[in-house]
């Protein structure tokens, strides 16, 4: 029977699959339930998981006994415990299919880079960073949660954005645009009544995308705030380099997730010009256009044995995105 390689983005509102053969040809995708053990509970996470596979089956024509490997890229994994728990619960969805996992963050750098080596600052929903040498060395820097540290991710933009309407509004702190904006998107007679608002994942958006919209008019408050974004990937892509790669080399920085692919202004402006002023002619800054779903296929695809060419990789890129968007 024809084989086939399975991999998995598991995350907290949603959850990506893409199976590829053995020539490079992603041949299915599906997007389905958050599958995210931090959510569900391990028997929550493989019942969501067992029900996505057999959805990807079913979009491919294909049996489970098909797939010879699957690699997971999970939301949350990020303590030993975590791990440890992760290992049982993938192993019961699959006990006759060999796989591996690590945190989503590591296909993200594994899609970005093709060969893994560089770095990846992700800013979509939430934030996570990697980054890998040529000598295989990794390390990781935050990506955990808000109260741990982290600045990046919608979710904390929209807090930052939503305090500083208040305050600009209570005299806390400088006036902005923010207040007027938000109060008339949501529909608020005060900007006050913003808490009562849910961040849902279509509300955190809208207010990412009024502070985008206050940066570009040049609001003060606005324009802090993008410089703070700006500063705290600065640091986390200083401190990759300082720890994994030689001050001359050369390296990739693989920016992923929903708010660096929209590429909102004057944010990636001010960063990239930034980094090209600091590593010049050494940095290469991608950011891709597919999904880090590819990332997880990658590593199935080299930890079943075969080698990963630029050929197969190219070709699984454009496949993807071919299939994608039809």
């Amino acid at each position: 029977m024809k084989q086939y390689l399975l991999g998995v983005d598991i995350g907290n509102t949603k959850t990506q699959y893409a199976l590829a053969d053995t020539e490079g040809n992603i041949v299915a995708t599906v997007y389905d339930v958050g599958a995210s053990h931090e959510n569900l509970g391990p028997d929550g996470a493989g019942a969501a998981i067992t029900e996505g596979i057999g959805k990807v089956l079913n979009a491919a024509g294909i049996k489970l006994e098909q797939i010879k490997y699957i690699y997971y890229g999970a939301a949350g994994a990020d303590t030993a415990d975590d791990f440890k728990l992760l290992r049982k619960v993938y192993k019961k969805v699959t006990p006759n299919i060999p796989f591996d996992f690590e945190n989503d963050g590591y296909i993200a750098l594994k899609s970005g880079t093709i060969d893994g080596v560089g770095m990846l600052v992700t800013n979509g929903t939430s934030n996570t960073n990697f980054a890998m040498n040529a000598k295989g060395d990794l390390k990781r820097i935050g990506g955990l949660s808000f109260h741990t540290g982290d600045t990046l991710g919608a979710v904390n933009i929209a807090m930052f954005v939503c305090r500083a309407a208040i305050r600009g509004e209570d005299g806390r702190a400088c006036p902005t645009v923010i207040s007027r904006l938000i109060t008339g998107a949501f529909c608020l007679k005060e900007v006050e009544d913003i808490k009562n608002v849910p961040l849902f994942p279509e509300n955190i958006q809208k207010v990412v995308e009024i502070f985008f919209e206050a940066a570009r008019m040049g609001d003060g408050v606005a324009l802090e705030i993008t410089w703070m974004l700006v500063r705290e990937t600065l640091h986390i892509v200083d401190e990759f380099h300082r720890g994994l790669f030689k001050p001359g080399e050369n390296f990739k920085l693989v920016l992923d997730g929903s708010v660096f692919k929209q590429k909102y202004q004057p944010f990636m402006n001010m960063l990239e010009l930034c980094l090209n002023q600091k590593y010049k002619n050494r940095i290469k800054i991608v950011v891709p256009e597919w999904d880090p779903v590819l990332g997880a296929v990658f590593h199935a695809y080299e930890k079943s044995g075969h080698i990963l060419t630029r050929k197969i990789s190219d070709r699984m890129i454009k496949t993807y995105i071919k299939k994608e968007s039809s």
